[in-house]
């Protein structure tokens, strides 16, 4: 196989990179969520004794495609209470930092879209960021249930955040560095088993 310089002229072929990099990200994504949703419905539905979504396409696999198509065509309702721009806001910064935690992940060999080098402290920096849309929508609200749920909520994530912070504080003292590219050329070993989960 040719490489991508033999292919392409040389001034083309970062923006040939930037776009595997975004289609990457715009595809792994969101079938990463949709699909991890599936699997989540169908483990809670054995627990409780139920089939969990099964009625479109074969195992029911088809069923987060429906729920999106579902999700884009219903009417965005804002309480009369409410207000308006927090009502927006929160999802939207919601979906845009979980899309963010994806700009550091190597999708492949020259398939970073951002190198960092504090790559894991930045994951851990957008997931706290988290907390402040989850309580937006509480208080956006106006409504005092739903102020104290998104206070729980947000204590809940603050709480997992110092073991989440401790657990990757032994792989960055693994492999040396806050990169996440270094990180997984850290793993590779001669026979590609040397991961630091073992």
């Amino acid at each position: 196989m040719e490489p991508v310089t033999a292919i392409l002229p040389a001034d083309l072929v970062p923006y040939a990179s930037m776009i595997l990099n975004i289609t990457a990200l715009l595809v792994f994504a969101p079938l990463t969520m949709m699909y991890l949703t599936w699997l989540e419905r169908k483990i809670i539905g054995r627990m409780q004794d139920r089939y969990g979504p099964n009625r479109v396409g074969k195992f029911g696999l088809l069923q987060p495609i429906a729920d999106g198509i579902k999700m884009l065509l219903k009417e965005d309702i804002v309480p009369a209470g409410a207000d308006p721009v927090l009502h927006f806001l929160a999802p939207v910064i919601v979906v845009v930092t979980s899309l963010l935690t994806f700009a550091i992940i190597p999708f492949g060999d020259g398939m970073l879209p951002v190198d960092m080098n504090l790559g894991l402290f930045f994951f851990l920096a957008i997931g706290s960021v988290h907390t402040i849309p989850i309580f937006m929508a509480g208080w956006g609200s106006h409504n005092k249930f739903s102020l104290i749920g998104g206070l729980r909520a947000v204590a809940q994530i603050v709480s997992y955040e110092v073991p989440l912070a401790v657990s990757v504080l032994s792989v960055m003292l693994a492999a040396g560095s806050l990169s996440t590219l270094d990180i997984v050329k850290a793993q590779a070993g001669a026979h590609g088993l040397d991961w630091f989960v073992f």
